[in-house]
């Protein structure tokens, strides 16, 4: 792998540097991890999904990013757009390190529409020349052209009361005013969420104090990527904490992704939750989800996630100098008191040819010949009365990327230990997921180096990275009962190069 100077992590993109990125685009291109339909980085390193939104007829998401390799570096904002979370169009470069107080990069934040004007707050990454960090939350706003222009003075400025860390806005307006939500650390080294007010999304906010959740104050060292959405007549908090513990089959990933549900008492600073915080997904590889600020599913939340996690590596792809994806979009709703979250409805078009299709058990058709696609969208529902079982990417040896279920003991597991390219083992290579009512179906997304599994209709969700070598290709199904269906998807993302 390249090592890396500081001058080359820290070193923004200008106009010269197109044709080397147009060079690492045409490499990385070629690579038999790039996806038919989830967002992948342009070139180099894709993190944390930002500015998540409804504009003027399209949605618009933004991603972290670094241009010119498969590291943490210089963050600069990638565009891309689309008009039905399934198709997507990568439009560019949307934020780079430019003022003084971002001069370490253009850092998480979120978006608001209004009228015609998407509002964009980020945190901007400053450093002195002691490279001591000074984070200012910035502002920026988008047209109905796409034209961003950054407002030069921050509207908020460093808090002295707290550490270096202190990130991530989320913007939103109630009742009138205009709040920015932001993760921070508090002199004793944990975790808490500061919240602002102004009386407009370009003002000076000013500090209202730290947002409580009554009766839980230990959300580990740092709360990063808060976001908070109304669903229905609920609120929902969610924020990555950083430093928990696992618990039994809990908190398996380095850092987590967790949310409430409750009432959110705005002016006394108080979220009143309807329980303990949960995880947002129980798979490997999940972080920073961010709810988009829209308008057009009512009593819902539409949220999608950085397929991966802070300090994480992968080494197939990243020696190959691209990192990262994002998940798919999924819609959140608050059924009987439980979060669910399902594909968008225009993930149905994404179902192409029809592979595969059995029905109690009896094949009706078969094209696969035991053999796995890269890439397939898979359905199974009335699984067997004593168990059933998936192994994605198997070979003779070894059992591949393995999905099973036990009748006897409810318990779902995800294993990925036996596949050839193992990544972050050190955080476990099998999920187990109790399920109080059982199984009654999967959706189980496959996209060459990603797979996401929606459970008993979005009850749970697990995401996950796989790297699958030539000899990892077959696919095997137990289970003598099931219905069981697999779609060839349609390419909805065009691995094209846009700058």
């Amino acid at each position: 792998m390249k090592q890396w100077t500081s001058e080359e992590r820290y070193r923004p993109f200008k106009e010269a540097d197109r044709e080397e990125l147009k060079a690492l685009h045409e490499e990385i291109s070629k690579s038999k991890w790039r996806t038919d339909y989830h967002i992948q980085t342009v070139t180099g390193l894709l993190n944390d999904p930002n500015g998540f939104s409804y504009f003027n007829g399209k949605w618009h998401l933004f991603y972290q990013w670094f241009p010119f390799g498969a590291i943490h570096g210089m963050k600069h904002w990638y565009h891309v757009t689309s008009e039905d979370l399934v198709h997507w169009k990568n439009e560019g470069l949307g934020l780079k390190p430019e003022l003084l107080t971002e001069n370490y990069g253009c850092y998480s934040g979120s978006a608001l529409p209004e009228d015609d004007t998407l509002w964009l707050a980020y945190t901007g990454n400053s450093k002195d020349f002691d490279l001591v960090r000074h984070p200012y939350q910035l502002m920026a706003k988008m047209d109905k052209d796409g034209k961003i222009t950054k407002l030069e003075k921050p509207v908020i400025n460093p808090r002295p009361e707290y550490t270096e860390h202190q990130r991530d806005p989320k913007l939103f307006k109630l009742n009138g005013k205009y709040y920015i939500l932001e993760g921070a650390q508090n002199p004793e080294k944990k975790g808490v969420l500061l919240i602002f007010e102004a009386d407009a999304p370009e003002g000076e906010y000013k500090l209202l104090g730290e947002l409580k959740v009554r009766d839980f104050d230990d959300f580990g060292y740092m709360c990063e990527c808060p976001d908070i959405e109304p669903v229905g007549d609920k609120w929902l908090l969610l924020f990555s904490p950083q430093g928990l513990e696992p618990e039994g089959d809990l908190y398996q990933q380095k850092f987590n992704n967790v949310y409430f549900t409750g009432t959110l008492d705005i002016e006394n600073l108080e979220f009143i939750p309807d329980g303990p915080f949960k995880e947002l997904d129980r798979g490997f590889d999940f972080y920073a989800a961010q709810c988009a600020n829209q308008n057009q599913f009512e009593n819902a939340a539409v949220l999608t996630a950085w397929a991966s996690c802070p300090d994480y590596t992968y080494p197939p792809t990243d020696e190959e100098g691209w990192a990262n994806l994002l998940t798919l979009p999924r819609i959140l709703t608050i059924e009987d008191g439980k979060l669910m979250q399902r594909p968008v409805p225009a993930a149905k078009e994404l179902r192409g040819e029809l592979l595969f299709e059995a029905r109690k058990g009896t094949i009706i058709s078969n094209t696969l010949r035991g053999l796995m696609p890269s890439s397939a969208i898979i359905e199974l529902t009335n699984p067997d009365l004593a168990s059933c079982e998936l192994c994605l990417f198997a070979d003779n040896g070894r059992r591949g990327f393995e999905i099973s279920y036990d009748r006897n003991t409810k318990v779902l597991t995800v294993d990925r230990s036996t596949m050839i390219n193992k990544v972050n083992e050190e955080y476990g290579s099998v999920r187990r997921i109790a399920l109080e009512n059982g199984l009654s179906s999967l959706e189980i997304y496959v996209d060459h180096s990603v797979v996401e599994i929606f459970i008993n209709g979005g009850e749970y969700t697990v995401s996950s990275r796989i790297f699958p070598e030539a000899s990892e290709r077959v696919i095997r199904m137990g289970g003598s009962n099931i219905d069981l269906l697999i779609w060839k998807p349609v390419k909805a993302v065009e691995d094209d190069f846009v700058i």
